[in-house]
């Protein structure tokens, strides 16, 4: 039997040695204009997947559109021609010119799709082949496979990511594909849109309507000449993904056939092998009269035949995911699953996506089959509940209306960037879109309630993210995201803009900032170069104004950023929750409730915080006093919350072990929430220090690494050893000498002892302005500049 293979390290070969004509292409797009109405689509298993199903769409609803399909044989070019498709062979002169004029080019596996050279300049959406479930592209260390020294693999990956960079949009089905995709592809968020599968349209439509999925049935009885088969006879559908031109691990041996043939026998069934396209194995000798082949050379396009099946047998397919749609069994198979993990990688562990056992064998397979059989069984039941519950989760639509939703986002990709926001607006950012916290959450309350007629745009990274009431979610990187920062009147950030950002006439930048600086910051820091100091002196040129919590802070950003605008030293909104708690004879029980209750602390425990600040060498999550083992050394009296800072999400989260009371609030969206809900502060030079002191809580600094971080990493801008307001700490023993001293005394004040007197002096040192109003004289100075209209102009406009 011929099988079909493809290896990552020949196609590699070959990207390597196309880099001149890659050049060459590049310059000349310049001087080739592209037609609006002319698409071109592609997909690598010829013409299919979810580029067919958008281009009848596009066929049918636009009239003046010119349709091309990309085609590299006689039975492609007669297939897209049978769909009214202009055919043009995509390694020709012909593609290439068709695709360098095409304004949108859509492809499925990669730009090879159309002409790859001809790609420049275009709107290329990416419609991905299906819900990764195997780590692909560069997240997969056998994408990047080549010989050679590391120089040539260093230029084979950027040559990856530059193609990455090159897509307009990638589409995925769910919130899960779509963090797999922009992981895989190292593109920003906004890049990534869920919106629906467009090939998955035909399954929702055969799972709303049995008679769709019959004709699917009789298409492939018909072309495995099975006409003879009743409308009962169980077919079972075994599709494995492939691996890389390595041998199928999963051909049977003598006995497994002699079973399998038993098993079709007794039920009277069908087994339909589906090798993958890119890799088929030799199952010549389990095939026969109820053992059929219907390999690609058949039919290229499986997924819209899916409805045929009575359940489907695969491994790490994302074939699975489109059948879960028909909410019928899955039967998971993996006879190499250790070996395929450590080797391709998996994106979770294989029985997480399967909420099931995973068979190694296929004697495990029969027996599954035979518990499918039979009709009404627990085992039927649990494998429909465990489809259905793969298809919510990695299908957000299934109304049969994902190709037209894809073509109405690539309208909105078109249109001019003011269109998107036509009003005046404000754009917020915390953390690089990380977040929806910190000094602009606090301004968007006080702004929404007097401006509630203001649009409001919320920069994110995720559409797990909440935005505050009224205001609109936009994906850092996206259209809709350069159009809002591009166009908003006025911008409220707190750390850099990045992303060639520059201030147009009009616009007001206020940057907030992000804590008062124990540590030097920008220009301070020790042995800063010389790209860098230019590259934060631009920065800092970007900003209208710099929002200050003390004098220490404004006297440090004068200098560390060379800032010479306004800076609005109010105190930090962020911190008005904390000083409205503070009713002065100890916080509001009301308020520390349901801080509780938020983070997830049991009303009865005591509670440690920890929350280190970053490390720029740390490879992990902060974790210098083992928070489990801090936990076990406090006792069951005490609950430790770890609090993680922004810039170290993308490393983890904390380690917990055992029964011991950890819990993990680095992603908590309200850090006021954490300290609200704690009885005892520890951080090491964290600017939390300083917001903390608002709330009176006792704070204490776990610091071994004083000596280093003071001399070596940063710096410090003060005598933090002088006028520390809690005690440094360098052991897990002092750690929990002092909680429970607190636990003792029982009273905040009382445990505070000795650094009562400096505590007071802190908070009148860094703590002058923040007493629960810093949010509305910060919008009142806004409006004072004209960056906001004042509620006056409002009602007199109107």
């Amino acid at each position: 039997m011929t099988t079909a293979r493809f290896h990552f390290a020949s196609g590699n070969l070959g990207k390597l040695l196309a880099i001149p004509k890659y050049v060459l292409s590049f310059v000349f797009s310049w001087f080739v204009p592209r037609s609006h109405l002319q698409w071109a689509f592609g997909s690598g298993i010829g013409v299919g997947e979810g580029a067919l199903a958008l281009a009848l769409h596009v066929r049918q609803t636009q009239t003046d559109a010119v349709v091309f399909w990309m085609v590299s044989n006689e039975s492609e070019r007669a297939l897209a021609e049978r769909h009214d498709f202009i055919a043009v062979e995509r390694n020709s002169w012909r593609g290439y010119w068709v695709t360098l004029r095409s304004g949108t080019l859509v492809v499925t596996h990669g730009l090879g799709d159309v002409n790859r050279f001809g790609v420049f300049g275009a709107v290329i959406i990416q419609l991905w082949h299906g819900a990764p479930m195997k780590r692909i592209h560069l997240d997969s260390p056998v994408t990047t496979t080549v010989t050679g020294p590391r120089l040539i693999r260093s230029l084979l990956r950027r040559m990856y990511e530059r193609g990455s960079q090159q897509v307009s949009l990638y589409v995925a089905g769910s919130i899960d594909a779509a963090e797999r995709l922009r992981s895989a592809f190292r593109v920003d968020p906004g890049k990534v849109r869920v919106l629906g599968d467009p090939r998955d349209d035909v399954l929702v439509r055969q799972a709303q309507n049995p008679a769709l999925a019959s004709e699917a049935r009789a298409s492939v009885l018909e072309e495995l000449g099975l006409t003879d088969a009743g409308p009962d006879t169980p077919i079972f559908l075994y599709a494995p993904t492939w691996r890389d031109g390595d041998d199928d691990p999963a051909i049977p041996v003598a006995a497994e056939i002699e079973s399998i043939h038993s098993l079709l026998t007794d039920l009277g069934a069908h087994l339909i092998i589906r090798s993958h396209p890119l890799g088929a194995g030799d199952y010549d000798p389990v095939l026969n009269e109820r053992v059929h082949m219907l390999g690609s050379d058949r039919v290229r396009d499986i997924t819209p035949l899916l409805g045929a099946f009575d359940a489907l047998i695969t491994d790490y397919s994302s074939i699975a995911i489109d059948f879960a749609l028909l909410t019928r069994p899955i039967v998971w198979f993996a006879p190499d699953l250790e070996s395929y993990t450590l080797g391709r990688g998996l994106y979770e562990p294989l029985e997480i996506t399967a909420t099931g056992a995973v068979e190694r064998s296929w004697g495990g397979v029969v027996t599954r089959l035979e518990r499918l059989a039979e009709q009404g069984s627990h085992e039927l039941r649990e494998s429909q509940r465990s489809s259905r519950a793969l298809a919510e989760r990695f299908h957000a639509y299934r109304d049969g209306a994902s190709a037209a939703r894809v073509a109405e986002y690539i309208a909105e990709l078109k249109r001019p960037a003011h269109e998107l926001v036509p009003n005046p607006a404000v754009f917020f950012e915390s953390f690089y879109g990380r977040q929806v916290s910190c000094n602009p959450l606090a301004l968007d309350r006080e702004i929404a309630a007097r401006h509630p007629d203001l649009d409001r745009y919320w920069s994110v990274t995720s559409e797990r993210q909440a935005v505050p009431e009224g205001a609109t979610p936009v994906l850092v990187g996206g259209k809709e995201w350069f159009a809002a920062r591009r166009h908003a009147k006025l911008l409220v950030v707190n750390d850099w803009l990045r992303h060639r950002f520059k201030r147009a006439r009009g616009q007001f930048v206020l940057q907030t900032w992000h804590g008062t600086m124990l540590k030097h910051l920008a220009l301070g820091r020790p042995n800063v170069s010389l790209r860098t100091r230019l590259a934060i002196r631009r920065e800092s040129s970007r900003w209208s104004a710099m929002l200050s919590q003390n004098p220490h802070a404004t006297e440090q950003f004068r200098k560390s950023y060379a800032f010479s605008g306004p800076v609005f030293e109010e105190g930090y909104p962020r911190v008005d929750r904390l000083a409205l708690a503070n009713a002065g004879s100890g916080l509001n029980p009301v308020t520390v409730r349901a801080s509780r209750a938020a983070v997830g602390v049991p009303q009865s425990k005591r509670v440690l915080v920890y929350a280190p600040t970053w490390r720029e060498s740390a490879v992990a999550a902060v974790d210098e006093l083992d928070v489990t083992a801090l936990a076990a050394a406090l006792g069951d009296e005490w609950v430790v919350v770890a609090r993680g800072h922004t810039r170290q999400h993308s490393l983890g989260g904390y380690n917990i072990v055992g029964e011991y009371g950890v819990i993990d609030a680095s992603k908590h969206p309200d850090i006021n929430d954490v300290i609200l809900a704690a009885d005892l502060i520890v951080t090491d030079y964290s600017s939390l220090m300083f917001d903390a002191a608002a709330s009176n809580i006792p704070l204490a600094f776990f610091v071994p690494d004083l000596e280093n971080y003071r001399d070596r990493e940063r710096g410090f801008t003060f005598d933090f050893e002088g006028d520390s307001p809690g005690p440094l700490l360098t052991s897990r023993e002092e750690v929990v000498s002092c909680a429970n001293a607190l636990a003792r005394d029982g009273r905040a004040a009382e445990w505070i002892g000795e650094y009562q007197g400096a505590y007071a002096a802190w908070q009148k040192r860094f703590l002058p302005h923040d007493d629960g109003f810093a949010a509305s004289r910060v919008v009142s100075k806004l409006e004072e500049c004209g960056a906001l209209a004042s509620n006056t102009a409002l009602a007199s406009s109107k």
